[in-house]
């Protein structure tokens, strides 16, 4: 559609309360994040509840649930050879400490240098956020009754806190949902460039149990687990990239077994975060990584002289992402802002690993954009401005209009 046009036939459908009143009401659904990930029932009743029947009352009818839960959803006559998606997540973290995690209260978000109000929830900081302003674009898209020519497609994916693309990656392998470009929430209405990817790398080190008073009958896995971190510590890893910063490797988790007391422990867990630039290979730095820690099997414990065994195991990894600034996807986020907004969003390059790399990867282009406030995730004050939350609803909605409106 003409660019001209699409202010005037969608701004008498956008609504501010709208907005607010969504994002109250996808805040009192719990959607946690657990110990069954992707999995959790809680996630597809989410979507079924609180996502899928908005979606078609606004009158999808192409809307069905994958495998995993994902909720996919067309609409468009698909006759212009243009497509584009709109993916949100359902998954947020847990209620922890949070004692109004799903009141969806409404707050001055002014001394929390927000802009008006503020909606507080689990959730809004990250996805539920973006979520509201897709789903209130696209109802004002249809609701005026412009003619879609192109395929518009929506997900809400059951992933948004796990690390991992599996969710993601079964929507577009198993179920073959395409588009030209994407769009996945993001921070404050900015647009993020690009981000590092992250391999998991989960080590072993297995030793033998003994009462802590005969430390010679035993074989200590957490003194091995120290030889491991020496030599991990020891990895060079000097590789730069002038937007994404450096190469980095970080232990974020070790435990020990057997939990009793006065015991030797015979297993010690780490888990390694290696952080990947876009020219860094995910199986080359894992070797790097297997080749060090993997020098500590056969070695012998100093206070008994029994050896301990190492194993090293590739767990998630995520595609490091990178998109130019004239890209088409920051160009049609670009010209949209400044048509309903008046401002074009700032850019910058964000530190954690999401979808867009996926995306990207495949050949999908994508980018960040939306209503998210990352400096209150994972926080007992997470939340989202209703004013941002509105004005990405008009982004959204005009970049439908624009990219799959009819010009008749």
């Amino acid at each position: 559609m003409n660019a001209d046009r699409i202010p005037a036939t969608i701004g008498p459908h956008l609504s501010y309360d709208a907005v607010k009143g969504l994002m109250v009401e996808l805040a009192k659904v719990p959607s946690p994040q657990t110990e069954l990930y992707e999995a959790e029932p809680l996630l597809r009743k989410f979507i079924e509840i609180a996502v899928a029947p908005r979606v078609k009352a606004m009158g999808f009818t192409d809307v069905r649930i994958d495998a995993m839960g994902n909720l996919i959803a067309h609409y468009g006559a698909n006759k212009s050879g243009r497509s584009l998606m709109l993916c949100s997540n359902a998954m947020n973290q847990p209620q922890a400490t949070m004692k109004n995690a799903y009141s969806g209260d409404i707050i001055d978000g002014r001394p929390h240098g927000l802009p008006g109000e503020a909606v507080m929830g689990k959730g809004l900081s990250e996805q539920k956020g973006p979520m509201a302003a897709m789903l209130h674009a696209m109802d004002a898209v249809i609701r005026s009754r412009a003619p879609i020519d192109g395929r518009l497609v929506f997900l809400c994916c059951v992933s948004g806190e796990t690390g991992r693309h599996d969710a993601i990656r079964n929507v577009i392998e198993a179920e073959g949902v395409r588009a030209d470009m994407c769009v996945l929430g993001g921070n404050a209405n900015k647009i993020s460039l690009g981000n590092r990817g992250r391999i998991d790398v989960f080590v072993t080190v297995k030793g033998a149990p003994s009462h802590s008073s005969r430390p010679h009958d035993g074989c200590n896995a957490i003194t091995g687990a120290m030889e491991v971190l020496r030599r991990l510590s020891g990895l060079k890893l000097d590789a730069v990239h002038p937007k994404l910063g450096k190469q980095t490797l970080a232990i974020t988790r070790i435990r020990s077994f057997p939990e009793s007391t006065h015991t030797i422990q015979d297993r010690c867990e780490l888990t390694v975060d290696r952080r990947l630039l876009p020219q860094d290979d995910p199986e080359q730095a894992f070797e790097r990584i297997r080749a060090a820690v993997m020098a500590v099997d056969g070695m012998k414990d100093p206070a008994s002289g029994k050896p301990w065994s190492v194993e090293a195991r590739l767990g998630p990894f995520m595609y490091p992402s990178l998109v130019a600034t004239d890209s088409g996807i920051v160009t049609a986020i670009t010209e949209a802002s400044l048509a309903m907004t008046g401002a074009a969003p700032e850019t910058f390059y964000q530190p954690n690993a999401f979808d867009q790399g996926y995306f990207n990867h495949v050949g999908i282009e994508c980018c960040n954009y939306g209503p998210g406030e990352h400096r209150f995730a994972h926080t007992d004050l997470d939340m989202a401005s209703v004013d941002r939350a509105f004005d990405a609803a008009k982004v959204f909605a005009f970049m439908i209009l624009r990219r799959l409106g009819s010009e008749a």
